[in-house]
C-alpha cells in the first residue's frame, strides 16, 4: 500500500491527538497541520509544518481556502499506482499526503437563513482521502488512533483491510455532517422528496425479538430519551421502554405502569407512589410477571421492596433514590432512568422502506354525554384516566378502570368484542370488583354487543369516539340500558 511518510491532521476534537501524533513523529512521519491544530500541536511540543507554509495561500478569503488548495488535493488524491499521477505531483513540487486525520467541529444551532458556519475544507479533504483510501489513510476519530498506531509499529504500513474499515467510516461521517447541517438551520425534512437521515448507533442490544436476531439501537444525535443504569437491553425491552415512556407522558399525576409485549396491562394514578405501584401491578399480576415497570415519580426504596421477590425484566423511572439502587443491585432487573427528549414524529420501517406520522398528541378537552343521567366528578375522572390509558393499547382496545386505575384490558383482536370478552375475563380473574367501573374503546362501536356485555358485568359508563354508521343504534341501546356514554369524536388506533 505504501510507506506512510506524510500525514495531515485537522481536527476539532483532540482526544488522544498529543499521543498519536508523538507515535506518529517517532515512526518518521512528518505532520502538516492547519493553523490551530498546528498551534495545538507546537504548545505540546510535537514537531509539525503549517500547511500554508507549504501552500503559501492562507490569507485567502480570511483563511477559508487554506486547505481547499491544487496542492494539498494533489498530494491526497494521487494513486501511488498510477505512475502518470506520481510525476504530476513531482513536478508540482507539492508533498504527497499518506494520511488524512480529520474531524469537525459540533454544530450548533444557528440563525434562520445563515450556513457561514459550514466546514468546507474538512470535509473536502476527508472525502479525498476515502476515495484514494488505498494510496492516502483516512482516519476520522479518534477511536482509530490505536489500531493505526498499532499497524505502523508492526508493519510500517496500514493493511487493505483497516484502510477499507476507515473509508467507510470517513464517508459515514461526512454524510453524517450533511445532514446535520440541514438539522441545525431548522429545516423540515419531514414531507421533503428526498431525505438524509444522520442516525448515530446508541448502543448494541442484547439481541433482538429472538435470541438467534441481532439488533441495535439508534438514533438521531443527543435524542436518546433513556441512560441505562444496570444491565444490557434487548430489542423487546426497548419496545415495552418506549410504551412506558409514552404512556406516563400522558399522566399528569404519580402514575405506574406494568408493559408487557409493548402493551400495557395494568396503569395506575395515585397521590402516593407506592399506592400507584401496587395498584397498576395489581391489575393483571399474572401478566405482570416478566413485565417492565416504569414510573413518573423518583423511584424510592419502599416500591423498591415492593418489586424485591417480583420477577421484573426492567424498571423505567426519571430517577432511583440510593436506597432503592442499593436494594435492587442484586436482582437481574434493569434500570433505566428516562430523561425529557421527545420527537414529535414516529419512524416504523414497512415494505423496506420507513412509514412516517406525527404523533398521536391531541388533548381531550370536553366530553360529549350521549345516554345516561348526570355523570358525577369520579366517573368523569374515571373515564378520561381510561381513554388516555387505552390510547397505548394495541387496536382493537379496550381498557376497563375504576377509581383511577385499570382493571381489566383486552387489546390487539381482530374483533373489538373478543377484546371486551378479554378485558372483563381479566378483570375477573383478578378479582377485581366491575360494578362501578368505566369502559373506554379506542374506536366506534360498529354494533351494541360490547356495551351490552359492558352493563351485563356492572359497567356504569363509556367512552369512545363514535362515527359508526350504527352510532344511533348503538347510542338509543345505551339510553335502554341506562348506560353513560361519551362521546370523544377522535380515535386513538394504534397498530
Amino acid at each position: 500500500m505504501g510507506k506512510i511518510e506524510n500525514a495531515l491532521i485537522s481536527v476539532a476534537d483532540k482526544t488522544g491527538l498529543v499521543d498519536f501524533s508523538a507515535g506518529l513523529v517517532r515512526l518518521g512521519i512528518k505532520i502538516l497541520a492547519t493553523s490551530g491544530t498546528a498551534s495545538f500541536l507546537k504548545q505540546n511540543q510535537i514537531d509539525c509544518t503549517e500547511i500554508s507554509a507549504i501552500t503559501g495561500s492562507s490569507d485567502y478569503l480570511g483563511g477559508l481556502v487554506k486547505t481547499l488548495h491544487h496542492g494539498i488535493h494533489l498530494g491526497i488524491l494521487a494513486s501511488r499506482d498510477d505512475c502518470s499521477h506520481m510525476e504530476q505531483l513531482r513536478r508540482s513540487g507539492f508533498p504527497k499526503i499518506d494520511m488524512v486525520v480529520v474531524n469537525f467541529y459540533p454544530l450548533k444551532k444557528t440563525q434562520e437563513r445563515s450556513l457561514d458556519f459550514i466546514d468546507i475544507g474538512g470535509p473536502a479533504m476527508a472525502r479525498a482521502a476515502a476515495k484514494n483510501f488505498r494510496s492516502t489513510v483516512p482516519i476520522p476519530h479518534p477511536k482509530w488512533y490505536e489500531p493505526v498506531l498499532g499497524e505502523l509499529e508492526k508493519y510500517r504500513e496500514i493493511s487493505s483491510d483497516l484502510r477499507w474499515q476507515l473509508a467507510l467510516e470517513t464517508l459515514s461521517m461526512t454524510s453524517a455532517y450533511d445532514c446535520q447541517i440541514l438539522d441545525v438551520v431548522g429545516m423540515e425534512w419531514i414531507g421533503r422528496d428526498r431525505v438524509a437521515l444522520a442516525l448515530e448507533k446508541q448502543m448494541e442490544l442484547r439481541y433482538g425479538e429472538n435470541p438467534h436476531q441481532k439488533a441495535y439501537l439508534y438514533g438521531f444525535a443527543e435524542s436518546s430519551g433513556l441512560e441505562v443504569l444496570k444491565g444490557d437491553l434487548s430489542y423487546n425491552n426497548i419496545l415495552d421502554v418506549d410504551c412506558c415512556i409514552e404512556l406516563l407522558r400522558d399522566l399528569e399525576q404519580r402514575a405506574a405502569v406494568v408493559v408487557k409485549h409493548a402493551s400495557p396491562c395494568g396503569v395506575a394514578q395515585s397521590d402516593q407512589p407506592i399506592s400507584a405501584l401496587e395498584s397498576a401491578y395489581g391489575c393483571d399480576p399474572v401478566s405482570a410477571y416478566g413485565g417492565v415497570i416504569g414510573v413518573n415519580f423518583k423511584f424510592d426504596e419502599e416500591c423498591a421492596s415492593f418489586l424485591a421477590k417480583k420477577f421484573v425484566e426492567c424498571i423505567v423511572a426519571p430517577d432511583f433514590d440510593a436506597a432503592s439502587l442499593k436494594l435492587l443491585e442484586k436482582k437481574k432487573t434493569r434500570l433505566v432512568k428516562t430523561r425529557g427528549d421527545e420527537s414529535k414524529w414516529l419512524y416504523r420501517s414497512a415494505l423496506g422502506g420507513m412509514l412516517i406520522q406525527s404523533k398521536d398528541s391531541v388533548v381531550l378537552d370536553d366530553l360529549e354525554f350521549v345516554s345516561g343521567d348526570p355523570v358525577d366528578v369520579r366517573i368523569i375522572e374515571d373515564l378520561k384516566f381510561a381513554w388516555k390509558v387505552v390510547k397505548h393499547v394495541k387496536s382493537n382496545a379496550i381498557v376497563i378502570a375504576k377509581d383511577m386505575k385499570t382493571i381489566g384490558i383486552g387489546g390487539g383482536q381482530p374483533s373489538r368484542i373478543d377484546s371486551t370478552r378479554i378485558a372483563i375475563m381479566k378483570a375477573e380473574q383478578a378479582g377485581h370488583c366491575l360494578d362501578g367501573s368505566v369502559m373506554a374503546s379506542d374506536g366506534f362501536f360498529p354494533f351494541p354487543d360490547c356495551i351490552e356485555l359492558a352493563h351485563k358485568h356492572g359497567i356504569c359508563a363509556v367512552i369512545q369516539p363514535g362515527g359508526s354508521i350504527r352510532d344511533k343504534e348503538v347510542i338509543q341501546r345505551a339510553k335502554e340500558l341506562s348506560l353513560t356514554m361519551a362521546l370523544t369524536r377522535i380515535r386513538h388506533f394504534r397498530h
